[in-house]
């Protein structure tokens, strides 16, 4: 009686053998799909969460004259060969139509910026630097996911996007996209103007700048950025007679302190149309996102 059931066991092809992994594979699988369903069943908003400034003091420090300058030769080159400006006005990126030459170029620069020591730039060298390199590696992670239709499916086990993972590495210390948005730009500058330099590779994202950011050109490009993104439907439009508004001013309401401080800051920036949105508001009504890929096809 008690032979056959070690025949079987030592059997490599055995059901008993097989069992265990057929059940481990099983329940991975169903986890998978039980985590995407739930992520997929929340909003946007949801799903993110609002991040909080949470100051990473270790990149406070800075220089006050310039001792060293940051080459963005390699990355002007990739955006001119591979941004374009869409008909309704928004920066596409070719994702599926990029060189393998400008691909491992936005990788060599990468390097280059993970190798810049920080501390030695001024604090206008340091914010682009800051948005450069979010930038650059944004675009980076997407044409290695491509195709995706959008950001949030670029993602390690179990997370919606590449935001927390640690997919940098500056002077030997670890970083994350989120890390260098809400532990070191927003902390640090407390600039408004940020929100519309970063970009998260999708429609609803403020323009991807189609030049780096330079300590010469950084408060022109700031407000050159705010202006755009302010007066495009997706930042705000009237609906039914309701104004929304895109979720950053609602995920980011905080660095501006309210509702009101929100319009009255985009009033600052709005062409006529706009002022005719904004005409007699005192609150928005509801806000939107379209996370699909800034995609030039």
């Amino acid at each position: 009686m008690m032979t056959a059931p070690a025949t079987i066991l030592s059997s490599p092809n055995s059901a008993p053998t097989r069992l265990p992994r057929l059940l481990a594979k099983t329940i991975l699988a169903l986890t998978i799909i039980f985590s995407a369903f739930v992520m997929a069943a929340q909003p946007a908003s949801a799903q993110l969460g609002p991040p909080k400034q949470n100051l990473w003091a270790r990149w406070t420090k800075s220089a006050k004259t310039p001792t060293i300058k940051v080459d963005n030769s390699l990355y002007s080159s990739f955006l001119a060969r591979n941004v374009v400006r869409g008909r309704t006005g928004i920066n596409l990126v070719k994702y599926g139509k990029v060189s393998a030459a400008d691909k491992a170029n936005l990788r060599k620069y990468i390097k280059q910026l993970e190798a810049v020591n920080v501390d030695r730039l001024t604090k206008n060298q340091q914010m682009a630097y800051w948005i450069n390199l979010y930038n650059a590696k944004t675009v980076d992670l997407v044409i290695e996911a491509y195709p995706v239709s959008s950001i949030r499916n670029v993602r390690s086990f179990l997370t919606l996007g590449p935001w927390d993972d640690k997919v940098l590495k500056v002077r030997g210390v670890s970083l994350s996209l989120n890390d260098i948005e809400h532990r070191i730009l927003r902390p640090i500058w407390k600039d408004v103007r940020i929100h519309y330099a970063v970009n998260c590779a999708s429609i609803g994202c403020p323009n991807l700048s189609s030049r780096p950011y330079t300590a010469a050109n950084l408060n022109a490009k700031l407000e050159a950025a705010a202006r755009s993104f302010i007066n495009h439907d997706r930042a705000f439009v009237v609906k039914g007679g309701e104004l929304q508004a895109s979720s950053i001013f609602s995920w980011y309401q905080s660095d501006w302190g309210s509702q009101g401080a929100v319009l009255r800051h985009a009033r600052r920036y709005a062409n006529a149309a706009t002022k005719a949105k904004l005409k007699g508001r005192t609150k928005i009504d509801s806000y939107d996102y379209n996370w699909n890929l800034n995609l030039a096809k």
